[in-house]
């Protein structure tokens, strides 16, 4: 069986009959290659459609997980794969990552910390602020002119009510 696809199907179907639950980690692509007895390009390929579906998540030097089926988003999986940023991969992989995301979040419980950690954030920059990041940001050959760097927001914007609400 050369065809990828199927064998990509072989395993989507172990994931959807339990046989693969949520959490599991899948062998190393050399493994899988070895155990399918298929090339190593075959097994990327496979690993490939299977994160491209939506099923397996994965990161180099950590593994490929079996994705929760109640994670599974249409909108966020229909991504083009040539797209600049690529957020398909942004969610938990590991199992029990919430708990450990509560550990450390838990701070914000407070009433009067989760209000700040809300507020909008404004993209004002101070000279020094701006010479930091120009250094921060220098490579090789290249370096920016402190004036030219650009200070943008955390993409929280203050909220206001819909148009036909404000009147």
């Amino acid at each position: 069986m050369s065809d990828y696809r199927a064998l990509a199907d072989e395993v989507a179907s172990e994931i959807a009959s339990g046989h693969l639950p949520p959490g599991t980690r899948l062998p190393p692509q050399r493994e899988f290659a070895y155990q399918r007895g298929i090339a190593v390009s075959t097994a990327t390929r496979v690993y490939s459609e299977l994160v491209r579906r939506g099923l397996v998540s994965g990161e180099v030097g950590r593994g490929t997980y079996v994705r929760s089926t109640s994670s599974r988003s249409g909108a966020a999986l229909a991504e083009p794969r040539n797209a600049i940023v690529d957020l398909e991969l942004n969610f938990p992989v590991l199992p029990n990552q919430a708990a450990e995301m509560l550990q450390g979040l838990a701070p914000l419980l407070r009433a009067d910390a989760l209000d700040q950690a809300l507020r909008p954030v404004g993209t004002a920059a101070t000279a020094a602020a701006r010479e930091i990041s120009a250094s921060f940001l220098t490579r090789h050959q290249w370096a920016p002119k402190p004036e030219t760097v650009l200070f943008t927001g955390t993409g929280r914007q203050p909220w206001r009510a819909p148009e036909r609400e404000r009147r």
